[in-house]
């Protein structure tokens, strides 16, 4: 594994994903600065995530066809060029359309970003790929704190400083991508494993329906526990925020041991693992009367629910074996996406029969997510060639 590569890839992801993660923070700004209403501002919203996520797996079939090494700091200097530009556009319109564009930017950037680090990552592809996903993951984590002090002493045009951290990192992966030659080690299959040599687009189906269902319970986990926090433990609105950084640590350390364990035990049976854990912690979590057994059940669901991240990118990456850009837009774009859509949904039980309906509905998920778990196909990798002309 090229150790360095795979650090660079990483921290270049935690720059991309600190403009996505910036966002929900800069809006009360924005609302402020210029006048916007709610739906306005909840649109920003919808023109970044929404339409990066739907167009990223078209960037992935592109990085299929033309696996060239610029696309990824190109989008990285994309994302945070157009999210500075933020700090000095007066009109509706325009923020919209940098808030997109921004969202391209990003949606470039991450299939691109996943080819560089499976070539990278040699025979320890769980590692690479928690590595790098780790970064993202704090990008998000870290961005909030890091826009509103920065707002906050200098004003709003202080953002431009996303715009030289994207452009000096974007120069740097375009540097060292130019001397980057793609590990080509052996990688051997483990004992029951089916070597994959074109794409198996059923059982990818089979693994994007397991995605959607454990994207749905993230993004239903962060909106509805604080509200249970509050209406159900009688807690104050930053306790409630505290727990999603809880749920969010502990996301991490699950990503990175998730990565580890996949690379020594297989990557299907650690998605396995992840969802058979998910299930009985879901199952108590709405029974927990004791705050800190619910504090202690959330941070256990962080940690089980992450453990798959990296294992599924890569699996998807070898059950399309032909077209792994196209899987990582997938894996990594819209079958979050699709899993978002699921809170609205939950919002309407919630209405109807409570808040404790809604865990009991996200229990549901979780069977259907282990099920589809059960049916996936063990895979060796099987885009070796694809990777070294990459």
């Amino acid at each position: 594994m090229h150790r360095k590569k795979i650090f660079l890839a990483s921290f270049s992801h935690f720059l991309c994903d600190v403009n996505t993660g910036a966002l929900p923070a800069l809006l009360p700004f924005l609302v402020a600065s210029h006048g916007l209403s709610y739906s306005a501002a909840s649109g920003l919203m919808l023109a970044n995530s929404s339409l990066a996520s739907v167009i990223q797996p078209m960037f992935g079939l592109l990085s299929d066809r033309s696996p060239k090494m610029w696309l990824m700091p190109l989008g990285i200097v994309i994302a945070g060029v157009a999210m500075a530009s933020l700090g000095f556009i007066e009109s509706y319109l325009g923020i919209f359309c940098a808030v997109g564009i921004s969202g391209i930017g990003a949606a470039l950037f991450h299939p691109a970003g996943m080819r560089f680090v499976t070539s990278a990552a040699g025979e320890r592809q769980g590692t690479g790929t928690s590595l790098f996903s780790i970064g993202g993951n704090m990008g998000f984590l870290l961005a909030p704190l890091f826009v509103v002090g920065l707002i906050n002493a200098f004003g709003l045009r202080s953002l431009g400083i996303l715009a030289i951290l994207a452009v000096g990192m974007g120069l740097l992966i375009l540097y060292e991508s130019a001397k980057f030659t793609p590990n080509s080690e052996k990688v051997d299959k483990k004992p029951g494993e089916v070597r994959e040599s074109s794409n198996n687009w059923s059982a990818f189906f089979r693994l994007t329906g397991a995605i959607i269902c454990r994207s749905a319970l993230m993004v239903c986990l962060r909106v509805f526990v604080p509200l249970y926090w509050i209406a159900h433990f009688a807690k104050t609105e930053t306790e409630a925020a505290f727990a999603l950084t809880l749920f969010g640590l502990s996301g991490i350390c699950g990503n990175f041991l998730g990565g580890m364990l996949a690379d020594r035990l297989g990557f299907v049976p650690v998605i396995r693992l992840g969802y058979a854990l998910t299930l009985p912690l879901m199952l108590i979590f709405p029974f927990l009367d004791n705050f800190l057994l619910a504090y202690l059940d959330l941070v256990l669901l962080g940690f089980a629910l992450y453990t798959t991240f990296s294992p599924v990118v890569v699996v998807g990456q070898r059950y399309l074996s032909r077209n792994i850009g196209l899987a990582s837009g997938i894996t990594l774009g819209l079958g979050i996406s699709i899993g978002g859509l699921f809170a609205p949904i939950l919002g309407l039980i919630a209405d109807h029969f409570g808040l404790l309906a809604t865990f009991h509905s996200m229990s549901a998920l979780a069977f259907l997510g282990l099920l589809f778990t059960l049916i996936l196909v063990p895979t060796s990798k099987s885009a070796k060639r694809q990777l070294e002309t990459a």
